[in-house]
């Protein structure tokens, strides 16, 4: 039996001030047809069974052109005949008990089957069990709904989850799960885990079959080097379950780094810059530039326009630059973060009368602070 397996499609994704031909914005055109090639692909090579593991929608309310292409595209699937189990991923459950899950709409079409009511669902195909929880608002709730877990003897189990599992740090999205580890071992009695959240494809050490299929399109220059795809198995008896993935094409994402500016003259740099414009593989991609440890007075000079003068073969660039700050500045600014630090603690100790939960929040801001001093927060 051959298993499908893809995730965080995120379809209603847009960005950038950027239209495609038909004049729609482009990434959120670009999202669309990454989904499509997965469709079209699962229509050539007809596997017995495709798992989503969510984060199928990018918003809870998608408007309207991606909720019609993504009932579009699945209808290709059933009238194929191929069914297809979705979770609810955290971008697209609802907040609040006042907006109705918009996975529920899938339940109007023939083999999509959609686990979306904050609670776990199985269904069954053949000799295959599929098991789903869904991304659930409540803790204490989700708690209980993983208490019900429980492989069928003399049966595949596959379960679909939508949560950060063997991190030991979150993505810093609203909702977003870290897996209990205490329930870790009971993951091991699945033939496989299909996991969604975590965009690029990889193993979870810990576990014996759990994978990550990644995203279907870049969504951060974080994943500007990763390729972007979705698996596919075989289920057989005895055999443990190692996915083949498989890639698909995407629009190009470029990042370059020009280091200790400071150290070079203007022309240096823009020589530099010039012998990127020349890349073949500029054309059409993204492009993010990173100036690193330029002065004020180099910056001026190698202004945003006079770069997208000299590299006009990209759809868009985006320029960071990360100006060079003399010991002096680091001192002062570093007892300055310091102060900023031990005001919160003092401040949160003042309010929280509770002292786990106030370490619990001195820490989130000492991270936070940590992020601040590194610029780590650009990229995020």
């Amino acid at each position: 039996m051959k298993i499908l397996h893809f995730s965080d499609t995120h379809l209603g994704y847009h960005e950038l001030d950027k239209l495609s031909p038909s004049g729609i914005n482009l990434r959120e055109q670009d999202v669309y047809d990454s989904f499509q090639k997965v469709i079209d692909v699962a229509l050539e090579i007809q596997p017995d069974l495709i798992l989503h593991s969510g984060d199928f929608f990018h918003r809870p309310s998608p408007a309207n052109r991606p909720m019609i292409f993504g009932l579009e595209q699945l209808s290709r699937l059933s009238e194929a005949n191929i069914p297809i189990v979705v979770i609810a991923g955290n971008h697209e459950t609802p907040k609040t008990i006042f907006t109705s899950p918009i996975l529920k709409a899938f339940r109007t079409i023939p083999n999509v089957y959609p686990i979306f009511s904050q609670k776990y669902e199985t269904f069954e195909f053949g000799d295959i069990v599929v098991h789903g929880v869904p991304h659930i608002n409540d803790d204490m709730m989700e708690l209980q709904e993983m208490d019900k877990i429980q492989p069928v003897e003399d049966k595949f189990n596959i379960i679909l989850l939508h949560t950060s599992i063997g991190k030991t740090f979150m993505m810093d999205e609203y909702g977003e799960k870290l897996y209990p580890p205490e329930r870790l071992e009971l993951l091991n009695k699945f033939d496989y885990v299909a996991l969604g959240h975590w965009h690029n494809f990889q193993k979870v050490g810990k576990l014996d079959t759990a994978w990550y299929s990644g995203s279907t399109e870049r969504m951060s220059e974080a994943e500007a080097k990763s390729e972007k795809g979705f698996c596919v198995f075989d289920l057989e008896k005895g055999k443990k379950i190692v996915p083949e993935f498989i890639p698909i094409p995407t629009r190009n994402w470029v990042v370059e780094e020009i280091k200790k500016c400071n150290e070079k003259s203007i022309s240096e740099i823009e020589e530099q810059l010039q012998k990127l414009a020349d890349r073949e593989d500029l054309k059409g991609a993204l492009l993010s530039i990173h100036l690193e440890d330029i002065e004020p007075i180099q910056s001026v000079e190698l202004s945003t326009r006079k770069i997208y003068a000299m590299i006009t073969a990209p759809v868009h660039i985006s320029i960071h630059r990360k100006f060079i700050v003399t010991e002096t500045e680091k001192a002062g600014f570093q007892n300055k973060s310091e102060s900023l630090v031990s005001l919160m603690k003092s401040f949160i100790s003042d309010k929280i009368d509770d002292s786990e939960k106030a370490e619990e929040l001195s820490k989130k801001a000492h991270y936070y602070f940590e992020i601040f001093d590194s610029g780590e927060y650009k990229n995020r």
